[in-house]
């Protein structure tokens, strides 16, 4: 096993609240969700998601999913482009901040976002013939086929370009004063067009400038674009001219400008930047040649450059590990390229998997992953994904964080190749795969654990199951529930419980004021204040007689009668009788913990003590192993009693699938069978 680190930030208290439900689990392997035998002809980005247009016209899409712009609403991310349903037959593509648009082959516009409250792709009525689209921060410009060009959503500053401010447009108007466009780009809040005679207008939050001296106004109507003529195309802040040249204005961010200096300053007219010759596309501060190769500039701090480093470049290099280039986008710190043989490329900042199930945090030029990786198991694991929340996710079996960064508040161990996972996007639960992807769309307020296929969830009515399709086994509802087993489920209806079966059935008339899961066969009930047992048929077969039980998680079951603990067989016959002060349950090693003068030790099924009562406290065995408590701190010891670790752990979850949770007072992480680390993280306490 290899030892594993990452830098992940967690308050003990945090962790300890946390931990009731990080326990790992090896899970089956999941399918591939997409083709690798696809050619590309067109990819679009904006933010954290891409969009890719096929030969074919399909559109797929990966990257962040918050808002649903890559055609769910139950996902928060997807690392590798999956198809985009309801966008087939289209012929172009563009990402704004938080949605999605394309021009389908007959003209019409569609565009997928959750925001807009439900969960299908829409037609925008009153808009047709478009030939180009500009996606920007909530809203929309298109270019019809007669060169006018026509916007919708946000207007705050003018943006749409209709002599008018401050109300949004749900369907397209016209922009003011344009015709015979051939061209357009919309950036955070400024629009602008390109006329055939290579102009450039401009509308929106414009800077004006005076001196020194620069200041956003409101313009709603389009303006001339002062010294900016004989353009071609533009992209946020940068245009290419007709003789293949550049110029560039706006912010200078850590060297965006590419003229070379790294004053933070706002330049309003355009710079020729002398390095770029034969350029045919842009994209903010990426330049394609004719060639195919790609120059890039300014900020670096995640690589986004893509020359390997994370040093700002105030000027042009040309990058060294991509060529044949046909298009680029970029997004905020990543970016994607489209070859000449229809392959995707990104690079840039992959620090939490926001756009690659790549290990690297800082992505050189790299193959955009058409399958996800094949994983085996996962652990629940914390991590701490930026500076504003806590959260956990799961580690795979190679050792690398499972790329689906989605935000957790808390997650359960898998079961039956399904997790529950808290979401932060809209604090309610649901499953997901050891991929990381949702097993259903259904979200739930309250969840347990998936045992025999079925899963108890809760919703304002209260308690259900539900399969391993999402889909309740019956429409009942209950006060309480517990898990499945043999065929089996207790359940609160009204005041008193009883057992369903796997199809929602009650099987088992509520009878009992309280009830346990079956194990082995039997299940514990009360009555009248007294434990027992029954048979799966609901027959009492061990009265009820004692004053607290265990269950049947091995041959014996633990009892208290009378103010002292024993054990009983399957037949209600004493195995070991009640001496006791406590016990807990046998397992398969067939050792229990008992407690003797206020220590805990262990004892065989015959009764006979085997590891002498020296432990604060113990746990039952799994998995050969078990730990116990000295001095206020844990250690794992084996079934021969011999010590695998020290007593240095201030919390221990029980092994799994040869894994173990532990934290000491410094780190926290997983153990091995042999008490070895296999993840290892430190704890830092919050200032």
């Amino acid at each position: 096993m290899r030892l594993i680190y990452s830098k992940l930030r967690f308050h003990t208290l945090v962790l300890c609240a946390l931990l009731l439900c990080a326990t790992p689990y090896a899970g089956v392997s999941a399918a591939t969700t997409s083709s690798q035998n696809v050619t590309f002809t067109d990819v679009a980005g904006e933010y954290y998601h891409f969009l890719a247009l096929d030969n074919k016209g399909n559109v797929w899409g990966w990257g962040n999913n918050i808002s649903g712009q890559l055609g769910e609403d139950n996902i928060s991310y997807h690392t590798v482009p999956v198809r985009i349903k309801g966008f087939e037959n289209v012929k172009l593509i563009d990402a704004g901040y938080d949605h999605s648009t394309v021009v389908k082959q007959d003209g019409t516009v569609w565009v997928w976002s959750a925001n807009q409250g439900d969960s299908q792709p829409r037609q925008v009525k009153g808009i047709s013939e478009v030939i180009d689209i500009a996606d920007s921060a909530y809203y929309t410009l298109v270019l019809r086929k007669d060169g006018t060009v026509w916007g919708w959503g946000r207007n705050d500053v003018g943006q749409l370009g209709n002599g008018q401010n401050g109300d949004d447009e749900a369907l397209p108007v016209q922009v003011q004063l344009l015709s015979d466009v051939t061209a357009i780009s919309a950036s955070f809040n400024e629009s602008l067009a390109v006329t055939s005679d290579g102009n450039v207008w401009r509308w929106g939050a414009v800077f004006k400038c005076s001196g020194n001296t620069c200041k956003k106004e409101i313009v709603n109507s389009p303006v001339l674009f002062e010294g900016l003529s004989n353009v071609k195309s533009l992209s946020d802040g940068i245009a290419l001219l007709q003789d293949g040249s550049v110029v560039k204005w706006g912010i200078n961010y850590q060297g965006s400008i590419g003229t070379g200096t790294m004053e933070y300053s706002y330049f309003p007219d355009p710079i020729p930047m002398s390095s770029l010759t034969d350029i045919v596309q842009v994209s903010k501060t990426r330049a394609v040649t004719k060639d195919g190769k790609v120059w890039s500039w300014g900020p670096n701090s995640y690589g986004q450059v893509g020359d390997g480093t994370t040093e700002p470049r105030p000027r042009p290099i040309k990058l060294s590990k991509i060529d044949n280039v046909a298009d680029i986008t970029s997004g905020e710190e990543v970016t994607v390229a489209l070859t000449r043989d229809g392959k995707l490329y990104e690079w840039g900042n992959n620090n939490n998997g926001q756009i690659s199930n790549e290990s690297a945090k800082v992505m050189a030029p790299t193959p955009v992953p058409m399958t996800r990786q094949i994983v085996t198991y996962v652990l629940p694991i914390p991590w701490h994904p930026n500076d504003w929340t806590y959260a956990w996710t799961y580690l795979d079996d190679k050792g690398s964080v499972v790329k689906d960064n989605q935000i957790y508040y808390r997650v359960k161990p898998f079961s039956e190749g399904l997790a529950a996972v808290h979401r932060a996007s809209n604090n309610l639960w649901t499953f997901i795969t050891v991929n990381g992807e949702p097993a259903f769309s259904v979200n739930y307020r309250v969840v347990k654990d998936f045992h025999q296929g079925r899963a108890a969830v809760k919703d304002q009515d209260g308690w259900q199951f539900i399969n391993t399709k999402g889909e309740f086994i019956s429409q009942d509802r209950y006060l309480n529930v517990g898990n499945f087993a043999n065929g089996l489920a207790p359940v609160l209806d009204g005041k008193k419980w009883g057992y369903i079966n796997l199809s929602g059935k009650m099987a088992i008339a509520p009878q009992f004021s309280s009830a346990q899961s079956f194990a082995n066969g039997l299940a514990a009930v009360k009555t009248n204040g007294k434990w027992g047992f029954i048979d799966m048929k609901g027959k009492v077969v061990i009265k009820t007689v004692y004053t607290a039980v265990g269950s049947f998680t091995g041959q014996a079951a633990a009892v208290n009668q009378n103010g002292k603990w024993g054990y009983i067989n399957k037949t209600g016959a004493w195995m070991i009788k009640p001496e006791y002060e406590d016990a807990k349950a046998f397992s398969n090693t067939p050792l229990a913990p008992i407690k003797i003068k206020g220590k805990w030790g262990y004892i065989n099924l015959e009764g006979k003590l085997l590891i002498s009562p020296q432990y604060e406290d113990a746990t039952p065995f799994q998995e050969g192993l078990a730990s116990v408590k000295k001095n206020g701190l844990w250690a794992i010891i084996n079934s021969n009693g011999k010590m695998l670790t020290s007593f240095e752990f201030v919390e221990v979850q029980p092994y799994n699938n040869k894994f173990a949770w532990v934290v000491t007072k410094t780190d926290n992480g997983y153990i091995d069978s042999t008490g070895k680390w296999y993840y290892k993280d430190k704890i830092v306490k919050l200032p």
